[in-house]
């Protein structure tokens, strides 16, 4: 169901204080500020689609933030019109139509709106993104230009997704939202692989780890089978590794748990069994899977998909 915050029908002296209270009684922890004189106004459109949340905003420039930690969820913020500075860890990107950026709900963040804009954010929990939370420090409040990449193809479907997600219900909402994912995934993995160094040990491990994300569902992936690959020895594999502080049965089981943990939040999976999510990512043994989610996640991959579907994320 679509939920709309409008200034339209306010009087013109209240506009402000109603969209404050409006929008802070949906998004707990945000604060607005209005950053230029004259008269305000604002217009949200809210969506869900299963656990993630669209909301797409147009109004006269203002000043968002966050500062309370509220939840493991990550914004995605697509620049429609007008312009953005995003603030996060002392890190800022300025956001031009068709960018996009991304930062972490539970650390404090701002968004600076200097001129008349149109936004889309989308809101979706940390487990259904299988990059781990360190890795995309290092990405969030940083400008992904509209023309680069996998931006180029996030940008246009989010947009889509958010005119016409609503029309969509059951499976297709289920794939839909698979695909929002997907694409996300895909975004931040591009720039974390333009990250590393470009020293022959570091384009090597990129290469090994992506030749493990491709085989995490084989259950006979091993450290033996994986230097034969790469026509390196065992201890070579294990020393660029433990360079990361890393081992790599301790990368793949990470790796798998948190595919595991994707699969398990969402809605398009939710009749599936535990077993089948659990095979389907190399991990046969449902007991042994069960311990190794427990240890990973704090509760038990039935609790956690039960926790995840009916949680309501909040910004």
């Amino acid at each position: 169901m679509r939920t709309i915050v409008t200034t339209e029908s306010v009087a013109q002296a209240d506009r402000f204080e109603h969209w404050d209270h409006e929008m802070s009684q949906r998004f707990t922890g945000l604060a607005h500020r209005p950053v230029a004189r004259g008269p305000f106004r604002g217009y949200a459109a809210i969506d869900s689609l299963g656990p993630l949340h669209l909301t797409s905003v147009s109004s006269v420039p203002q000043q968002v933030s966050h500062t309370a930690r509220e939840g493991d969820f990550y914004k995605v913020a697509l620049q429609i019109a007008g312009t953005c500075v995003i603030e996060q860890d002392g890190t800022y990107g300025t956001l031009e139509p068709g960018d996009i950026a991304l930062c972490d709900t539970s650390r404090p963040y701002s968004f600076t709106y200097g001129t008349d804009f149109s936004t889309l954010l989308m809101l979706l929990p940390r487990p259904m993104l299988p990059v781990r939370p360190d890795d995309l420090r290092g990405l969030t409040a940083r400008r992904m230009t509209a023309d680069d990449g996998v931006a180029a193809v996030v940008g246009p479907f989010l947009r889509s997704l958010s005119e016409q997600h609503r029309d969509f219900t059951g499976p297709a909402a289920g794939s839909l939202m698979d695909g929002a994912v997907a694409l996300v995934t895909a975004l931040v993995t591009e720039k974390l692989a333009r990250s590393v160094l470009t020293a022959p040990q570091d384009a090597t491990l990129l290469r090994i780890r992506t030749h493990i994300e491709n085989r995490l569902y084989d259950p006979d992936l091993t450290p033996d089978s994986i230097a034969e690959a790469h026509g390196i020895s065992r201890r070579y594999l294990f020393k660029l590794f433990a360079a990361q502080d890393l081992t790599v049965a301790g990368w793949i089981r990470t790796r798998r748990l948190e595919h595991c943990a994707r699969d398990l939040a969402s809605p398009a999976r939710a009749t599936e069994p535990i077993s089948a999510v659990a095979a389907r990512w190399g991990l046969l043994d449902c007991r042994h899977f069960s311990r190794m989610f427990k240890a990973e996640y704090g509760e038990t991959p039935r609790d956690f998909r039960r926790r995840a579907l009916i949680s309501t994320p909040r910004p």
